[in-house]
């Protein structure tokens, strides 16, 4: 039976969504020399600029749910589908303060996906997905970017547990890269900065696993969506 997550314990798998609330090496020039910047370090620095608040409103303008999201390019973002499901007017706060208007295009509830469109995007910091030819791999080092508060992301460090698990029916990356309310929606990220996972939800009944939709599944819901 297919299920999607949502926060209600499914027969088989227990799973509760978390809603409701990087690329080329860069030396640092220190007093005694140059020191690489890379991990989780180099992650963050490169990649959270693309990574936004995401609100949800109802129809009274009453705050319903808030989340993370991230730019893709051309005004375009990606969030977890659960996030914006039954909001009516939505809004991205960026680091630097700046509140955007977000629109949502599309949305899968099943794949827990959803397509967005922010106005005046600009030039802001983008990010890409893994090449098809570069799909997770056991044990690979993620990091999952988000926010968990307000006005406090965060990045945390973790394996890929497993690039393809079958969770309710869905096929989901897990990963132990630790991730909290309001962090839905935001990116796990390889390495290289490169988005090999959606952040979707995480395991009621298995501690410190994670669950996010695959880079091939968000893929292949862009090309369905001819985004």
């Amino acid at each position: 039976m297919r299920g999607r997550i949502g926060g209600i314990a499914a027969a088989v798998i227990a799973v509760s969504v978390l809603g409701g609330t990087v690329h080329a090496t860069e030396a640092r020039a220190e007093a005694v020399g140059q020191e690489s910047v890379s991990g989780a370090e180099k992650a963050y620095r490169d990649s959270a600029p693309a990574v936004f608040y995401l609100k949800a409103y109802r129809k009274d303008g009453t705050l319903k749910t808030v989340g993370s999201g991230f730019l893709t390019g051309n005004g375009k973002a990606l969030t977890a589908a659960h996030v914006v499901e039954d909001g009516v007017t939505f809004e991205a706060v960026f680091d630097d303060g700046a509140v955007r208007k977000v629109t949502v295009l599309k949305s899968d509830e099943e794949a827990d996906v959803a397509l967005l469109s922010v106005a005046n995007a600009g030039k802001r910091t983008t990010l890409a997905l893994a090449a098809e030819k570069s799909p997770a791999r056991y044990g690979q080092r993620s990091f999952a970017i988000g926010y968990p508060l307000k006005d406090g992301k965060i990045i945390t460090e973790g394996i890929v547990n497993a690039p393809k698990a079958e969770v309710n029916g869905e096929i989901r990356l897990l990963t132990s890269a630790q991730v909290s309310s309001g962090m839905s929606g935001g990116p796990l990220l390889s390495e290289d900065g490169r988005v090999i996972g959606l952040i979707s939800g995480s395991f009621r009944t298995m501690s410190g696993i994670h669950i996010c939709v695959t880079a091939e599944e968000i893929r292949n819901l862009l090309k369905t969506w001819k985004a």
